[in-house]
């Protein structure tokens, strides 16, 4: 997995730039990071590596918006996500990705109809809703790279929003990031040269979310969920374009 100084540098431009705009939205630093290293190393190198510089990535992220977690979300959304990422995580093992993802895209791309319809009438997901879906954002991590469109869906659904939705989906996902990292170590899918690149990727995302941060306290709370929805409709239609692609 030794890149060549060019592609180095790429992949290092790409980690700072990307972590801007999943700072910015809770999301979308995998599905860049995915689809610029993917034609180089392949969607089986990719998926494991990406687990472990998400530790890093989000570390800096939580870290930045660490007072505004919501302390009861993770209660309800962390342990079913860990149970069943360790199923998906398996299930990556053996089943062809490609009609998945068109399925996950779908889904993606409902999110936004869906929490307009459910925030026009005055719902909110309640602890059913987050422990439900929590399983599914686990699963789905286990298979995939960039599913935290899935976990900022279902905190927006929770009545979440702003910083708040930022620093819950960074703690989250940082657990489940550990447990991704650990998983794919001991069934041989990350070598030392995966831990490295990881490392790296990791490393140079840390300013980026330091940049995301200013950005997000200074904008108003219509812009950043226009921001949110708006980067949830790019990552569905990538992971269905991909999906499509790969039939």
């Amino acid at each position: 997995m030794n890149l060549a100084p060019d592609l180095l540098l790429l992949v290092i431009a790409v980690s700072f730039g990307s972590a801007i705009i999943g700072g910015m939205g809770g999301f979308g630093t995998g599905i860049i990071l995915t689809a610029t290293l993917t034609p180089i190393l392949g969607i089986k190198a990719v998926v494991p590596l990406l687990a472990l510089a998400g530790i890093i990535i989000n570390l800096g992220r939580f870290w930045f918006y660490r007072r505004d977690f919501d302390a009861r979300a993770v209660r309800l959304v962390l342990p079913p996500a860990l149970l069943c990422l360790v199923g998906g995580t398996l299930v990556y093992r053996h089943l062809d990705p490609a009609p998945l993802a068109i399925v996950i895209g779908l889904v993606v791309l409902a999110a936004i109809p869906a929490r307009r319809w459910v925030q026009a009438r005055h719902l909110h997901l309640g602890a059913r809703g987050l422990t439900v879906g929590g399983g599914l954002f686990g699963f789905l991590n286990g298979i995939a790279s960039g599913m935290g469109v899935v976990l900022i869906s279902l905190l927006l659904g929770a009545g979440l929003s702003g910083t708040a939705v930022l620093a819950t989906d960074a703690l989250v996902t940082i657990a489940i990031d550990v447990t991704r990292s650990l998983i794919f170590g001991k069934l041989d899918l990350l070598d030392m040269s995966g831990v490295i690149l990881g490392g790296v990727i990791g490393l140079a995302s840390l300013p980026g979310s330091w940049v995301a941060s200013l950005l997000v306290k200074r904008m108003g709370h219509k812009m950043h969920i226009a921001i949110i929805e708006a980067l949830i409709a790019i990552g569905g239609v990538s992971i269905l374009y991909h999906g499509i692609r790969a039939i």
